[in-house]
């Protein structure tokens, strides 16, 4: 009975060291085998920052063998990027990788001492600038900045409040935006070009979002000329030129 038994454990020993062997053969075949070497890297997400740019900073090439490829070594290595705020890596088998970003953009220039700061959001400094030959999003006047570079966090409160006021509006409001002065933080004023906005003081700022995207939507559809617009208030009015 015992060598019965016996036997009967030393089958299914065998029959589980066999199973092993064949799963490690088939990882190793798979892991050799020319029908999983990467082809094609499909990039997605890039607004500023360039596709090839994003597969030179994640390090792969086409060639390599799609299992000895580590997702998270290249998500970690793109998220050093400060372009980059998160990745997204994925195996598209059998001859694909797939890389997902979502960029820092810029979301206003700030006064320094050598000239101008790009800050994006949380207040991370995302370039640096001597002068501007080009203002694709706002500026902010009424304060500055100092002894910080690129990839350095500003810590000014407005300035801070200022950012995620922005953040929260749609690309297109920003770009149609040329400056915000926080030079009195009870009274913050935002300019469309020659029109200017008034939305009162900064602690109001996350309340105005909507108003803001609002106003500035009417301002592209009117044939007025308009002098301001008085956005302090929860129903804002329009001053037209004389």
């Amino acid at each position: 009975m015992d060598g019965r038994k016996h036997k009967i454990i030393s089958q299914s020993s065998v029959a589980v060291i066999l199973t092993g062997l064949v799963v490690v053969l088939g990882v190793l075949a798979c892991a050799l085998s020319p029908i999983f070497v990467l082809r094609n890297i499909n990039v997605s997400g890039c607004r500023y920052v360039q596709p090839e740019d994003v597969i030179r900073i994640a390090g792969v090439r086409t060639g390599e063998n799609l299992f000895q490829l580590q997702t998270d070594e290249i998500r970690r290595n793109l998220e050093k990027d400060l372009r980059i705020d998160q990745a997204l890596v994925q195996r598209s088998f059998p001859s694909q990788l797939n890389i997902e970003i979502n960029e820092r953009v810029p979301l206003a220039f700030v006064k320094c001492e050598y000239g101008y700061l790009e800050a994006g959001k949380d207040g991370i400094v995302l370039d640096a600038h001597r002068t501007l030959r080009q203002m694709p999003v706002p500026m902010i006047s009424g304060a500055s900045v100092a002894d910080l570079f690129v990839g350095d966090v500003i810590e000014d409160e407005n300035i801070r409040k200022v950012l995620s006021f922005l953040s929260m509006l749609e690309d297109s409001s920003i770009q149609s935006l040329s400056e915000i002065n926080i030079a009195n933080p009870q009274d913050v004023l935002l300019y469309a070009g020659s029109v200017q906005i008034r939305l009162g003081s900064l602690e109001q700022l996350p309340d105005k979002v909507d108003v803001t995207i609002s106003v500035l939507k009417e301002l592209q559809q009117t044939k007025h000329p308009i002098e301001y617009v008085d956005a302090r208030y929860d129903v804002y009015s329009v001053r037209l030129r004389q």
